[in-house]
């Protein structure tokens, strides 16, 4: 896997689009629907528009190297801003899309330690796939620009209620993730499940990966990554760690002489 600053800063900049583009999550009803970021505390929710469609983020991943994205912008400072009064402590998330149209493609985080590979039976996951477009047709009146606050009071739009008993009800995995999962190390699985368009065939999930590097999704200070490279920090960290071994290794030598 090979890492640029040229890589960082198209993903930065991507971003940066894809945090103006749309003014509504596009639901999958007609086909490749957008990725979408989801938070919540127990009592209120944030969700985030990433503006990028399926076909786009898989575009994407199939070039070797490149999936290091990276929604910084005003993601940060709508997201900051609900976390100011949010509880941080019961903080869950999640980033999901789906495709009703024909087969079912349902993307979403994983927060289970092991990702099987079959899901549950099709109709199922068809239903699940619903829920979610349900859930992002009651988001969208209330975005602002591309981010929304809601309140377990605003009718199915509470995103703990999507999550939990309309989503991870439906597939054989947790699918949040916890406001831990602030790294590459600890971040959690980025995945694709696909059900047949009829019939109940289990579905199977498709973990994502990048010339063969796991894709994950976490949050942190620069924003919300979904990436198969750890942050620049992590490199420094590393770069700087093989700078003490080697300093080491030469003084060993030096008295050994």
């Amino acid at each position: 896997m090979k890492f640029s600053l040229k890589t960082l800063a198209a993903a930065v900049a991507l971003a940066a689009v894809a945090g103006t583009a749309s003014a509504a999550i596009n639901d999958g009803s007609t086909g490749n629907g957008t990725l979408f970021f989801s938070a919540w505390d127990g009592q209120t929710s944030y969700n985030y528009d990433m503006a990028m469609s399926i076909d786009a983020y898989e575009a994407d991943l199939a070039v070797a190297g490149n999936q290091n994205l990276i929604w910084g912008g005003n993601f940060n400072s709508s997201f900051t801003s609900w976390l100011a009064t949010a509880n941080t402590s019961t903080l869950q998330w999640s980033v999901l899309a789906t495709d009703t149209v024909g087969q079912r493609r349902i993307l979403t985080t994983v927060g289970a330690a092991t990702l099987p590979a079959l899901n549950n039976n099709a109709d199922v996951l068809r239903t699940g796939a619903g829920n979610i477009q349900t859930y992002v047709n009651n988001v969208n009146p209330v975005l602002t620009g591309n981010f929304a606050v809601t309140t377990s009071n605003t009718a199915d739009s509470y995103t703990g209620k999507l999550i939990g008993d309309k989503i991870n009800n439906k597939f054989n995995f947790d699918t949040s993730a916890s406001f831990a999962n602030n790294s590459y190390d600890n971040g959690v699985v980025f995945q694709k499940t696909l059900a047949n368009s009829s019939g109940i065939t289990k579905g199977t999930n498709n973990a994502y990966t990048d010339g063969g590097v796991a894709v994950r999704s976490w949050v942190d200070g620069a924003g919300l990554h979904i990436a198969a490279v750890p942050e620049p920090s992590e490199y420094a960290m590393l770069l700087a760690g093989l700078g003490l071994i080697g300093a080491v290794a030469r003084r060993r030598s030096q008295k050994q002489a």
